[in-house]
C-alpha cells in the first residue's frame, strides 16, 4: 500500500479557509434575491474551461461532478479542491457598483474499485446555488424619509455519493444520490437615521434539507466509424425532482438610541420542489485536440414552495461549446509542453423571469492547467459574462470570474509484488 503524503496539500486548504474569512460576503448581485439564488454550473474544472461542457467527455484524469458516467476511465485514486473569486460590475441605468466575494467552490474524490469493469466510488460537495446581494433604496412616507437595507448570503450545496460502471466496453453508466443542505438568510432593515425614530430588521433564516438522484450514460461506440486517432462519445444526464424540506423562522429586532427590543418569531416548515433536468452532450477527440458542447434544461416553472409556484421564474437551458488543446503530459517534456489550454462559449437562458423580463446570460471562459509536481495541477479558469437588462429599472451585470482548482492523484491501494 502506498502512503499518501497529504502534508503537501495542506497550504492550499489554509489558503482557501483564509480566502473564504478575508473576503467572503462583500456582494454579488441583486438578481440572488430570487427563487434560491444564481444558480451555479459546475461540472469540473477541466470543463469550467471550456463554457461548462463535458456531460458526453470520459476522462482518466478530473472528476466530473454531475455525470457519473464519465468515471469509468478513472484507474487513480483523485481528488480536486477549489476556490472562486465572483466580481459583479452592475448599473440600472442610472447609478452603477461594484461587488464582489470569494467562497468554496467544491471538493471532490473518486476511488477506482474496479478498472476493468469501470466501478469508480465517488464523492464531494459543490455549491448548489448562492445568495450574496446588499440592496440600499430610499424611501418616503408622509413627512418620514428612511433607508430600505437588503441583505442575503448564503445558499445551497449538493453533497453526493455515486458508483459508475461499465457494460461492454462503450457502454458506461453511472448513479449518484444527493443531499442537498443550506441556510438562507434574509435580512431587511428600516433606517431612519436619526435618534428619535426606532430602527426596525428583520431576518428570515430558512434551513434546508433533502435528498435527490442523478443518473448519467456515456456511449463511446461510434470510434468504429472514424479512423484510429479519433473519438467521439455522447452523454446523457437526468436529474430526477428533489424534495427539499424547509424550516424557516422571524426574527425582529427593533432599536432606537436607548432602547433595544427583540423578538423571534413562530418557527415555520415548508416542503420545496427542486425540479426534473436532463442535459446531453457530445465530444470529439482527435490527436491532441477535444471539443465538446452540452445542452442542458431544467423545468423551473415547476419549482414551488408548499404547492405555490413562483412568477419570477421560468425554465432555463444552458448551452456549452468548447476545445481544449491536450499538451503532452510525460515527465520528459518541457514545462510548457505539459500546460494544457482550453477556451470555451456559453449561452444561459436563466431561470429568472422578472417584471415579466426574462434575463439572459452570455460568456466566455479560459482555462490553464498548470503542472506542480507529479500528477498535481492547478488549473487557473478566467470568465467574463453579460446578463440582464436595464429596462424596466431592472439592472445589468457584467461578471468576473476566477477559480482556482488544484487536482492530483494517487495509487491508494496497490498489490506487492510476489518474490
Amino acid at each position: 500500500m502506498k502512503t499518501i503524503e497529504f502534508r503537501k496539500y495542506w497550504i492550499f486548504f489554509i489558503l482557501l479557509g483564509l480566502s473564504q474569512l478575508a473576503f467572503g460576503g462583500n456582494g454579488g448581485s441583486g438578481y440572488s434575491r430570487y427563487g434560491i439564488g444564481d444558480l451555479t454550473y459546475f461540472l469540473s474544472s477541466r470543463s469550467e474551461g471550456m463554457g461548462g461542457a463535458g456531460i458526453g467527455m470520459l476522462s482518466a484524469n478530473s472528476i466530473n461532478c454531475l455525470n457519473p458516467a464519465t468515471w469509468t476511465s478513472i484507474s487513480r485514486t483523485r481528488f480536486s479542491i477549489g476556490g472562486i473569486y465572483e466580481g459583479y460590475s452592475s448599473t440600472d441605468g442610472k447609478k452603477s457598483s461594484y461587488l464582489s466575494g470569494t467562497s468554496f467552490n467544491g471538493f471532490m474524490i473518486s476511488l477506482p474499485l474496479a478498472t476493468r469493469s469501470g466501478f469508480v466510488l465517488g464523492a464531494g460537495i459543490i455549491p448548489y446555488s448562492r445568495i450574496n446581494y446588499n440592496i440600499v433604496t430610499s424611501e418616503s412616507f408622509d413627512t418620514f424619509t428612511y433607508k430600505i437595507h437588503y441583505i442575503g448570503e448564503g445558499g445551497l450545496s449538493r453533497g453526493y455519493l455515486g458508483l459508475s460502471g461499465m457494460i461492454g466496453a462503450d457502454v458506461h453508466l453511472g448513479l449518484q444520490v444527493n443531499y442537498y443542505t443550506g441556510t438562507l438568510n434574509y435580512t431587511t432593515k428600516q433606517l431612519f437615521g436619526n435618534s428619535e425614530s426606532m430602527d426596525a430588521e428583520a431576518l428570515r433564516v430558512a434551513e434546508l434539507s433533502g435528498l435527490g438522484i442523478n443518473a448519467g450514460a456515456v456511449y463511446s461506440g461510434l470510434k468504429k466509424f472514424l479512423p484510429e486517432n479519433q473519438l467521439l462519445n455522447v452523454g446523457l444526464v437526468i436529474s430526477a425532482g428533489s424534495k427539499i424540506k424547509s424550516k424557516e423562522q422571524l426574527f425582529y429586532t427593533y432599536q432606537s438610541a436607548v432602547i433595544t427590543s427583540r423578538d423571534t418569531g413562530v418557527s415555520i416548515e415548508r416542503n420545496m420542489h427542486i425540479p426534473f433536468a436532463i442535459g446531453s452532450g457530445l465530444s470529439y477527440t482527435v490527436d491532441r485536440y477535444l471539443f465538446a458542447s452540452d445542452v442542458y434544461y431544467q423545468q423551473w416553472n415547476s419549482f414551488n414552495i408548499d404547492g405555490a409556484t413562483s412568477t419570477g421564474l421560468r425554465n432555463s437551458y444552458r448551452i456549452s461549446a468548447g476545445g481544449e488543446y491536450q499538451p503532452k503530459r510525460e515527465g520528459s517534456m518541457t514545462y510548457f509542453q505539459r500546460v494544457a489550454y482550453r477556451l470555451g462559449f456559453f449561452y444561459n437562458s436563466s431561470y429568472y423571469k422578472i417584471k415579466n423580463e426574462p434575463l439572459n446570460e452570455i460568456g466566455f471562459t479560459g482555462r490553464l492547467g498548470a503542472p506542480i509536481f507529479g500528477d498535481t495541477r492547478l488549473d487557473i479558469n478566467a470568465g467574463f459574462s453579460l446578463r440582464g437588462t436595464t429596462n424596466l429599472g431592472l439592472q445589468k451585470d457584467k461578471i468576473f470570474r476566477l477559480s482556482f482548482t488544484l487536482s492530483g492523484g494517487e495509487v491508494w491501494f496497490e498489490r506487492p509484488e510476489q518474490e
